[in-house]
Parts: C-alpha cells; sequence; structure tokens
C-alpha cells in the first residue's frame, strides 16, 4: 500500500490556517481549534496524524490533545488507525454537518428559555431593556427557523 506523503505548509495555506485561527477565535473558540480546522480542511491526504499536526502547526502537545478531544465531542472530527499502524489519524466530520447544527440550535433554545426566565424574575423597571432582550431573543428565534427550514430543504 503505498503511502501519501504530506507537505508541509507553503506560505499561502499557513496564512489560510491563521486566519482560522483568528476566525474561530472570534467566534469565541480556542485559536487552537480554528488552525487544526483549518489545516484538516487543506490536507491532502485528508487526515493527519497528532504529530503532523503539533509539527505543522507547531503547537503544544497539551493545546492539540485538548483541541482534539474537544473537536472529536463536538462531532467535528473522528480518528481512524490503519491496521499495523498504531497512530491514530484525524480528518474532518464532514457528513456531520446536521448533528453539528441541530447542537447548536438546541443549545440556543436553552439560551432563549433562560433568557425568557430571566425576564419573568427581573424587576419591571426598565422596559426600554426588557424590549431589547425581546427583540435579541426574536432574533435567535428566526435564526432557529431559518436554519431548520434549510436543513429541510438541503436533505
Amino acid at each position: 500500500m503505498e503511502e501519501l506523503i504530506k507537505e508541509q505548509l507553503n506560505k499561502e495555506q499557513k496564512k489560510l490556517v491563521e486566519k482560522y485561527g483568528v476566525l474561530f477565535r472570534n467566534m469565541g473558540a480556542p485559536p487552537a481549534m480554528g488552525k487544526i480546522f483549518g489545516y484538516m480542511v487543506i490536507s491532502e491526504p485528508p487526515y493527519c496524524t497528532f504529530d503532523e499536526i503539533q509539527t505543522d502547526l507547531k503547537l503544544s502537545k497539551g493545546a492539540v490533545s485538548n483541541t482534539l478531544k474537544v473537536m472529536e465531542l463536538a462531532g467535528i472530527i473522528e480518528y481512524f488507525t490503519k491496521p499495523g499502524d498504531r497512530k491514530r489519524y484525524f480528518r474532518l466530520c464532514l457528513g456531520n454537518w446536521e448533528y453539528i447544527v441541530m447542537r447548536q440550535i438546541d443549545e440556543t433554545k436553552r439560551f432563549i428559555s433562560i433568557l425568557e426566565e430571566s425576564l419573568l424574575l427581573r424587576e419591571k423597571l426598565n422596559d426600554g431593556y426588557e424590549n431589547e432582550i425581546r427583540k435579541f431573543m426574536d432574533i435567535y428565534k428566526r435564526m432557529q427557523d431559518k436554519l431548520l427550514d434549510i436543513i429541510k430543504e438541503v436533505k
């Protein structure tokens, strides 16, 4: 069986991986998650080992280990092994998009529920503020509905 050899990242690929890191950080996730995600998107073959990730992205073992665990638990990546090889190979779970989106929708529902509970417990002293919270909740409810519609269309 012929093994594909990964080439080191070129300058443009390094910049792109950094963009993923910044994007994920801006979305509230660790930059390492973005970098690993971006690395996996551009990897050929479309899987990589722990050592490749650590070496190519110049991340600490701890950062790579923790980030891979979080990504695996979130359903973003999975790993597989090859017969006779003790290494784990990581790849994106691109077929898991529905599961990931549905988890986000469920978390949004819980967020809206907690906001509604908060409004019930607030003293009714500031109608303007409460109306802003209701608008905020409405936006999230509409986003949920749109995402569900999109999922139905794509299926």
